[in-house]
């Protein structure tokens, strides 16, 4: 018997309001896993798959804290979840959710770490080693007497898996726990879950759409569809016996090989790159063509010369009390440009995309359409250009998916229902349209955001952290949208993490560190040249040809030279 064994699960939310037929399609279906003391499990799945539900299952928020009905059984460490009071349950299982925000509710480190303890009657004494103990395992010490609403998204991520921490659980679930962090952030959070795993011997679950950081630490490997679960027991496992419908759950690394119908399947990714730095020539390789997978890189070629500017940000400075959070940043964007902008956590991204929308304070000068930012309401801007925050739930205050969009298009007198539904279906979630938004995962709910700023037809689009939350499918439908805005004349300017999105369907990349722009340019000069902001195919050809940095060109490179070599 394991450590976490779940028989028959099915689950069914409730009924939405005005929609009777809701919970006829269950949440969870006849789910089975069996998990070991001491396991890494990583959960994938496409967004809305029932990933998170089945976390709430486990803890035991499904179906006691949002209703519906269950069947089935979760059985923790021996004994039935059901049979278990709150104090039990936390000593055995806790979560941390998608949006560490969500779940801190003091105003100080220290304090937040000891407010789960309170509220499960630890003893003082076992409380205050507890935290300071636990603060000083995940070393941020540092961190105690800090306000929270000051650290960046790394910081509270790594304080709420501290708190978790601090109950000494047997088992810690992470809901996308690096689905808003930089490359660096999320490194340290992973090597942290492991050193949780390996020193503690502690369970982890981990529910993820960015694979490649977390492949190589999980132990087996989940797959979720329509709320079914299929258990794979290794990662070699998955690796071979990955369907064409589920091969973008794969690491990029192992999708290159498997695309390019190659024999030879990487365990990880050195072995990866030796096998292509062994048996492949470096004069062919920089023969390869490597076109960019995306139809619309043929169009943009057909253009003409001619660029109408539209944005012109000369000499901008912004602060936060003393901290000067924008130092000196001169940009110029032409109409139908799709610029990414990337960089650490704290760097100043969201900032700088505020200053374009008049929502940031700055001194030197913004013109938008030939206005001064300065001079002209936030309202006015708000008809031209819109603006996704980085949390969706800031979008979220009516009833139903339909209400949210048609409040925008109310507010600018626009309301089409037949446009509203064309919108909805681009990023798949038509079926939502009368659900209640606050019901959806954290990738519809991204989803229901962009969608209730495009039903507006922005001239300019700005999107922090897009991609958040939602699988690789998704993400292309996205980016082939977005290109399609792009064609039609809409600028794009998008805030991410995600290396390989922008590489995908930008044409131009902005790097910022400590409030300074400190590279821009074209998508594959940026690219190439990057030795922490590149992409995973990058970094497996780099050595060879310097310019394959997406998928498609890795696979293309792998096929033209009939690779097929059954040991590197």
């Amino acid at each position: 018997m394991g450590y976490i064994e779940i028989k028959d699960l099915t689950y069914y939310y409730p009924k939405d309001k005005g929609n009777d037929n809701h919970n006829n399609t269950p949440a969870l279906k006849d789910v089975q896993l069996t998990l070991n003391k001491g396991d890494i499990l990583l959960v994938l799945g496409k967004s809305g798959s029932g990933k998170s539900t089945l976390a709430k299952a486990i803890v035991g928020s499904v179906p006691h804290f949002y209703g519906g009905s269950i069947k089935g059984s979760i059985t923790v460490g021996g004994k039935n979840l059901e049979e278990l009071q709150h104090f039990e349950r936390a000593e055995e299982v806790t979560m941390v959710f998608q949006d560490p925000e969500k779940q801190l509710m003091m105003n100080k480190v220290h304090r937040e770490i000891a407010f789960g303890l309170e509220n499960i009657g630890s003893e003082e004494k076992t409380i205050k080693r507890r935290v300071w103990e636990a603060m000083e395992f995940t070393n941020i010490l540092h961190l105690a007497h800090r306000d929270i609403n000051t650290l960046s998204g790394g910081e509270k991520q790594k304080v709420a898996i501290t708190s978790a921490l601090s109950y000494l659980p047997k088992c810690i679930i992470l809901d996308e726990p690096l689905s808003q962090l930089d490359p660096l952030a999320a490194e340290e959070i992973v090597s942290l879950i492991k050193k949780i795993n390996e020193e503690l011997g502690i369970t982890i679950i981990i529910i993820e759409q960015r694979i490649n950081p977390w492949f190589q630490t999980a132990d087996k490997i989940a797959l979720m569809d329509q709320g079914s679960l299929k258990l794979f027991e290794t990662k070699e496992e998955f690796s071979f016996a990955c369907s064409e419908d589920n091969i973008n759950f794969l690491p990029d690394y192992v999708r290159i090989f498997k695309l390019a119908e190659n024999k030879f399947i990487p365990k990880n990714f050195k072995e990866a790159r030796n096998f292509i730095e062994k048996f492949y020539n470096e004069t062919d390789l920089l023969n390869i063509k490597t076109p960019r997978e995306s139809q619309w890189e043929i169009s943009k070629n057909k253009e003409d010369g001619h660029k109408e500017l539209i944005v012109n940000v000369h000499k901008v400075k912004s602060f936060y009390g003393e901290n000067e959070a924008i130092k000196n940043i001169s940009l110029k964007i032409n109409k139908g440009d799709f610029i990414s902008i990337m960089g650490a956590n704290g760097a100043g991204k969201s900032t700088f995309l505020k200053t374009l929308i008049g929502l940031q304070p700055y001194t030197g000068n913004i013109k938008v359409f030939e206005k001064e930012v300065k001079k002209t309401s936030v309202k006015e801007i708000a008809r031209h250009i819109g603006y996704v925050s980085q949390n969706p739930n800031d979008y979220i205050s009516k009833d139903t998916v339909f209400e949210e969009l048609k409040f925008t298009m109310d507010n600018f007198q626009c309301f089409d229902e037949e446009y509203l539904d064309r919108v909805l279906n681009d990023l798949d979630i038509l079926p939502l349209k009368y659900k209640n938004p606050r019901d959806l995962s954290g990738g519809e709910k991204q989803r229901v955001a962009i969608a209730s700023i495009l039903v507006n037809t922005p001239r300019i689009l700005i999107l922090d952290e897009p991609t958040r939350g939602i699988d690789i499918h998704l993400k292309h439908r996205l980016g082939e949208m977005l290109k399609a805005l792009q064609k039609s004349g809409v600028t794009i300017i998008v805030v991410t993490h995600d290396v390989e999105f922008s590489s995908l369907y930008s044409d131009k990349l902005m790097l910022m560190f400590n409030g300074e722009v400190i590279c821009e340019g074209d998508v594959s000069e940026v690219i190439s040249d990057g030795i922490y902001y590149t992409t995973c195919a990058n970094k497996l050809f780099r050595n060879k040809n310097k310019s394959i940095y997406t998928i498609n060109q890795g696979v293309n490179a792998l096929k033209n030279l009939g690779g097929s070599h059954e040991e590197a």
